[in-house]
């Protein structure tokens, strides 16, 4: 059986706290439609008898009575529903802030280690689970109330019966508990087969570039199948168990209903002919009085035909009450195994990148950058990624970092803006450790132009101006044509073009030069060109080159190069290897060095003749 932390109950109860007044119009609400429920049981009874009894009269206050109880049960219908549905929609949009929010505060290990489907799941697939609880809590009012209501006029109208009742009670209590232990350890591995679904649907709508270059459409389509059709035989379990619920629960109350029919009816049979021998018995004792009679033996203490119609209803109402209450466990389950997911998978997550108590903002910078004894590891189970690493990048410097593929370029860079902080070893930003400082203002303070420019949706305006979203249209234009984005003016709508996602509208080189001018526009202390023009045609290459070398001007200026070509200028080169830096020094000295930096320039010289 899946259990579940004892807290977890309680802090789901917290999310819901904030709008208790709210849910208590709603619960109000529901009370009275579960209280007015159970009294049309006392109408039915009225009406019965006086169809029987021929009180016309009363017949038709009766029926007017009716429509005024609907009404009022309509009201407080609207009201149920409408608090019910705020409460719910409330809870889920706050559990959605807190989630992105806190995803958000995560550092880059965490994303490197999950799927972004399952995180995607818990947004769409958990989140609504907890939503369609909050809706559901009505039951946890309303199936108690009618339950108490009816079983008080049970006993009201017939002890005999109602303790006859009684004893199906336990037994649906005992099918209601176990089928509920099941639903637990299910729920948590449904949600658990839909982030799979997700993470399906994410990787291949992201990779459908490469599933058609490779004619892979039917090999996906067949994974997606297998996960889709595991994920439904994992929910028509839960579903299963829940269908059997319902059937099981209404089997007992009919067989309930039918022994108090038998019993009530042969009460009943009995009372009325007991009743018409004695009224029989008195007309012959008295000729021209049968009116009297009538009236006389009208009451006899014995159970009546409305009473026993009324019974029923209120029978009726308790067993289908019950079956809400085993509808109530069944969605405690599946919503205590979603907050059990949201909770341990993302928000219960700490954050291995946070600034210390004490951190400072950091001040207007010069750009000189220490690298001292810096190791580094992706887990502590992991090998070292970077050993030992010592240098120093003078404000203004433009130093280079090259070497094969898993020699540690990138995560050395991705250390100097806290992406990752070294397991030993400290960075320095003019003489100020990184991990002393507000991280946001370490950030701001650093431009990264990465090989595989990362574009938002919207228009060109916003993600140029995404690293300085005040800046005036005069500087956007202005950082644009510094990037040599003039390609914009040919375009229908300027500025205001939409790139589509991950600006697919846009060619490799032209969405590089955005990226610059968002770089440029953010005008950082520190420069990090992470393979910039790697994956650029000679043409592109070019106009992109043009580009960094305007941005480049007066920075202080980190370039990851797989092109060594292309950083034959830069003030100084660090060859990597392993993880260590093994030769430092100008494109001349390396190469007449005869090292490791030759042999690689060598290599790419061969590689173009």
């Amino acid at each position: 059986m899946k259990n579940f932390p004892p807290d977890t109950q309680k802090r789901l109860l917290s999310y819901i706290k904030p709008h208790r007044r709210i849910l208590a119009l709603g619960l109000i609400c529901a009370a009275a439609v579960s209280g007015i429920t159970a009294s049309i049981a006392w109408f039915i009874r009225d009406t019965i008898n006086s169809m029987v009894d021929g009180e016309t009269d009363h017949l038709n206050l009766m029926c007017a009575s009716v429509l005024l109880v609907f009404m009022v049960k309509g009201i407080f219908s609207f009201g149920q529903s409408y608090y019910l549905s705020l409460t719910a929609n409330r809870l889920a949009t706050q559990l959605r802030d807190d989630i992105y929010a806190h995803l958000h505060s995560l550092s880059l290990s965490f994303f490197n280690r999950r799927r972004t489907g399952a995180i995607m799941s818990i947004l769409t697939n958990d989140v609504p689970v907890l939503q369609n609880a909050a809706m559901s809590l009505r039951d946890t009012v309303s199936a108690p109330i009618t339950i108490i209501v009816s079983l008080t006029a049970l006993f009201v109208v017939s002890p005999k019966l109602a303790f006859l009742s009684l004893f199906f009670i336990p037994c649906i209590a005992t099918v209601i508990s176990r089928i509920s232990r099941k639903m637990r350890r299910i729920s948590g591995s449904v949600q658990d087969k839909l982030s799979d679904v997700t993470t399906i649907v994410e990787e291949t709508v992201a990779g459908v570039r490469i599933i058609k270059s490779f004619a892979a459409e039917d090999h996906e389509v067949s994974r997606f199948s297998k996960e889709n059709h595991h994920t439904l035989h994992t929910m028509m379990r839960g579903v299963r168990k829940t269908a059997q619920l319902r059937p099981i629960v209404d089997f007992i109350g009919a067989f309930g209903i039918a022994l108090i029919l038998y019993v009530g009816g042969n009460d009943v049979a009995y009372t009325s002919k007991i009743q018409n021998q004695e009224q029989q018995q008195w007309i012959l004792a008295h000729p021209g009085q049968k009116a009297m009679a009538r009236e006389k033996f009208d009451k006899h203490g014995g159970m009546d035909q409305g009473q026993l119609i009324m019974f029923v209803v209120l029978l009726n109402s308790v067993a289908q009450a019950a079956s809400g209450v085993g509808a109530i466990a069944t969605t405690r389950a599946q919503a205590l195994a979603s907050a059990q997911r949201i909770f341990e998978e993302v928000l219960d997550v700490e954050a291995e990148i946070r600034d210390k108590p004490n951190a400072v903002p950091l001040p207007h910078v010069d750009g000189n950058i220490v690298f001292e004894n810096v190791s580094f590891r992706y887990s502590p189970d992991s090998p070292d990624v970077l050993r030992n690493v010592s240098f120093e990048v003078k404000p203004g410097e433009i130093v280079a970092l090259v070497g094969r593929s898993g020699a540690g370029k990138s995560t050395l860079v991705d250390l100097i803006p806290r992406f990752y902080d070294p397991t030993e070893g400290r960075i320095l930003i003019d003489g100020h450790d990184v991990r002393d400082v507000i991280t946001a203002s370490l950030r701001r303070q650093i431009g990264i132009v990465p090989q595989e420019t990362w574009l938002f949706a919207g228009p060109l305006r916003d993600n140029i101006a995404y690293g300085n979203r005040d800046a005036s249209d005069e500087e956007i234009k202005s950082a644009a044509y510094a990037a040599n984005a003039y390609f914009i003016e040919g375009m229908e709508q300027k500025f205001d073009t939409i790139v589509g996602e991950r600006g697919i509208r846009l060619s490799g080189g032209e969405r590089q030069r955005i990226a610059i001018a968002r770089a440029i526009l953010m005008n950082p202390r520190v420069l990090i060109l992470d393979e910039a023009t790697s994956s650029l045609d000679a043409s592109s290459e070019a106009l992109v080159q043009e580009a960094l070398d305007t941005l480049m001007k007066g920075r202080t200026t980190l370039v990851i190069a797989h092109r060594l070509s292309t950083i034959i200028n830069a003030d100084r080169i660090l060859a990597m290897r392993d993880g260590q830096v093994i030769e430092a020094g100008t494109h001349r000295e390396l190469v007449a060095a005869g090292g490791y930096y030759a042999q690689l320039y060598e290599t790419q010289l061969r590689g173009f003749d």
